[in-house]
């Protein structure tokens, strides 16, 4: 049995943000099946999920979603079955492993102020941008990296990282996800700092919980952030104490879960 200081700081760790089920066991499969063809069996896939708060409905119904969109496979072992990221499931998330698993800042980059001549209609300056760009007026914007393909006319200007004015942070991490990473970081905190849990599912409930809001946060946005923003904004601190976390709570081993 948990000492309740303990369980309560788990269920904080939960309720820092949505857990949809099927984003879950993405979340799950991608970091307990290490290599192509590893799988979770579904009755530690089940304890697990059960741990974290969901219904064993609910995740049967996020399985079905999964295994239609097509990114899982199940194969059947007995009575149990066995759970497994399909190729599709597999690229696309070896695509983010190292954004979600990297232990430290993104390389040093280049941050740069773009500004194009006033004849430029700001439809077309968005249709030029490239994707790591983003806009803080019709013609005026910050890029991450190297600037390519823009017209000669435009204007490009280096940018020092951590010196940006609070509206251009705004600009390019949203307050509510400065303060969803500053939530998850009191939260892991407060995990690494309490009694740490006594078995092997509730280690395991707190490195999923830990990942996975790590996950979701960290897919809403690209580098440009933490190359503009530096050491010191809430998602690289935030980083830093879920690597942290995960280190202290690491996989389990397979039937772990379910005994």
């Amino acid at each position: 049995m948990q000492a309740p200081d303990t369980e309560r700081k788990i269920q904080q760790l939960a309720e820092c943000g949505p857990l949809k089920a099927w984003s879950v066991i993405v979340s799950v499969l991608g970091d307990f099946c290490v290599a192509r063809h590893d799988s979770i069996s579904g009755r530690d896939l089940n304890a697990l999920i059960e741990r974290i708060g969901l219904t064993a409905p609910t995740m049967r119904v996020a399985l079905h979603r999964l295994k239609r969109d097509g990114w899982i496979q199940t194969e059947k072992k007995g009575r149990d079955a066995a759970y497994r990221l399909s190729a599709m499931g597999w690229r696309e998330t070896q695509a983010v492993r190292g954004r979600i698993y990297a232990t430290g800042q993104p390389p040093v980059g280049t941050a740069q102020m773009i500004l194009a001549p006033p004849s430029v209609t700001a439809a077309d300056f968005t249709s030029a941008l490239p994707k790591t760009a983003a806009a803080l007026a019709p013609r005026t914007a910050i890029l991450a990296g190297p600037a390519t393909g823009l017209p000669a006319d435009y204007w490009l200007t280096p940018l020092d990282p951590g010196t940006a004015p609070a509206w251009v942070a705004d600009a390019v991490a949203a307050p509510e996800l400065r303060r969803d990473y500053a939530q998850l970081t009191e939260a892991v905190t407060d995990i690494l700092t309490a009694t740490p849990p006594q078995d092997s599912l509730s280690l395991s409930a707190v490195r999923v919980l830990t990942l996975h809001h790590w996950r979701r946060l960290r897919l809403r946005h690209d580098d440009l952030p933490d190359i503009l923003l530096g050491e010191d904004w809430e998602g690289a601190r935030a980083r830093q104490i879920v690597m942290t976390a995960l280190d202290r709570f690491p996989r389990p081993s397979p039937g772990d879960l379910a005994a």
